[in-house]
């Protein structure tokens, strides 16, 4: 009679580990951060101020706009000076006189240091656009590095509940063997499940401290800096691909906005080369003295020029240099506008897919591994079964409860990988951007929220 009440107990207890299990209900205190704006725009601030990458592009933005203060409208003048030797005609010399000096000014002719100073402002602005490329990657890897330890926390939760419920089942065997209704065969097998989850829950550990060191370094802290526990996301609707949300990346992708501006730059150096078949023109002044009385003799004015035409077909080469890389780059536009049309469908798919899988496993194959697991359970309580039979269901149930929550994962990342191509502060602003796009009535999704499965 006594065993058959702590056989009930048992039983009991087992459930209500499989219901904790179910519910990923660990609590580590009360430590614990979920995703939101807040909690973003906070880790966003401090990855802005810290991160040694972003550090480094507004480094090269600084030193841009120091480089347009460079430009100078005229030129340093030239000062020549030199004498005549004397000979037997000294007297011609007095007359001439036998010091000259002089001055040339080169001519700020043909825009050229306007047009030098736009290929400086468009090179800081390319620089300038590249930095908010670099805070928009930033951006996504810090949410994307959060997801990832949220899993973790979660996968480790589920292994110390399988550990817990190990040791019941174990401490259940060893009543079970003492009663002479069990197995040392079965006892050595639990021991060995124990031992294999025990290495698990220390592997997750450590990825779980390889996760960890991968943000810190995001944020500029140090690697081994804690972290509290991150609660996992709810499965969100999936989003549904539109041409308006397509267009809508095509025009705000980050790295689009690069190759724009890198258009602009290559657009200002091809108009300052047009100008380069253009002779310099630089005025002079020039004047002779003699040294014996320091009288002034004569100045000349000068004008000067080169001859670019015989060398006309070289800058016609330049020119056509120039304009060929203007080419490249709305070649190379077109082509990743396409890929980015591309990477939106493929991510509304993406989390089409997660959330069907997610689905599938919470409301039907962990409904009947579990309910597999209880009725083997049932049966090796009445020696009508074997415990190999309990521990493969386990397993089952452990393994669709870990595909569910990789699944939920997969949807997010794939929601934060769609924010960061339309150029959105966190993927909680998605929502807000379909509805604008194409009404409340088309879509579902209202964004991600915080909240236990």
């Amino acid at each position: 009679m006594k065993f058959s009440v702590f056989i009930l107990l048992v039983i009991s207890y087992l459930c209500g580990i499989n219901k904790g299990l179910e519910a990923a209900t660990i609590v580590e205190g009360t430590n614990t951060i979920s995703l939101s704006p807040t909690v973003l725009t906070a880790l966003f601030e401090e990855g802005r101020t810290n991160n040694s990458g972003l550090r480094v592009t507004e480094a090269r933005v600084t030193a841009s706009q120091f480089g347009t203060e460079t430009v100078r409208i005229w030129e340093d003048p030239k000062f020549s000076f030199g004498g005549v030797l004397a000979g037997p005609r000294r007297g011609r010399i007095e007359e001439d006189g036998d010091l000259v000096y002089g001055v040339e000014q080169k001519l700020p002719l043909w825009s050229r240091p306007r047009l030098s100073r736009d290929i400086l402002v468009a090179e800081t602005q390319t620089q300038a656009t590249e930095a908010a490329f670099r805070e928009a990657l930033l951006r996504r890897d810090l949410t994307k590095g959060l997801l990832r330890i949220a899993l973790v926390h979660q996968t480790t939760a589920f292994i110390a509940n399988d550990l817990a419920w190990l040791d019941t089942l174990i401490a259940l065997g060893e009543e079970r063997f003492r009663a002479g209704f069990g197995s040392h065969t079965d006892l050595l097998q639990m021991q060995n499940e124990k031992s294999k989850r025990t290495e698990a829950l220390r592997t997750e550990q450590n990825r779980l401290r390889t996760e960890q060191a991968a943000l810190n370094r995001l944020l500029g802290r140090e690697l081994q800096s804690p972290w509290p526990r991150v609660e996992l996301p709810r499965l969100m609707p999936p989003v549904v691909y539109s041409p308006a949300l397509a267009g809508y990346a095509a025009t705000n992708e980050p790295r689009l906005k690069v190759l724009r501006q890198g258009k602009a730059q290559a657009e200002a150096v091809t108009r300052l080369t047009e100008t380069m078949r253009r002779p310099d023109v630089s005025l002079g002044l020039q004047g002779r003295q003699f040294s014996g009385d320091a009288g002034f003799r004569e100045g000349t004015l000068t004008v000067s020029l080169n001859l670019p035409w015989w060398n006309a077909p070289k800058y016609r080469a330049d020119l056509r240099r120039d304009e060929a890389k203007v080419r490249t780059i709305e070649a190379e536009m077109a082509d990743y506008e396409l890929s980015v049309r591309e990477e939106v469908l493929r991510l509304t798919l993406a989390t089409d897919a997660a959330y069907r899988e997610a689905v599938l496993y919470r409301d039907e194959i962990l409904q009947r591994t579990q309910q597999a697991m209880a009725s083997h359970l049932v049966m090796w309580e009445g020696n009508r079964g074997a415990l190999r039979d309990i521990l493969d269901a386990r397993r089952a149930f452990l393994d669709a409860q870990l595909v569910q929550d990789r699944a939920i994962l997969e949807q997010h990342q794939a929601l934060v990988e769609l924010a960061a191509l339309c150029d959105l502060p966190d993927y909680f602003q998605l929502g807000r951007l379909l509805v604008q796009l194409t009404g409340p009535a088309q879509h579902e999704y209202a964004g991600p929220a915080p909240s236990a499965k």
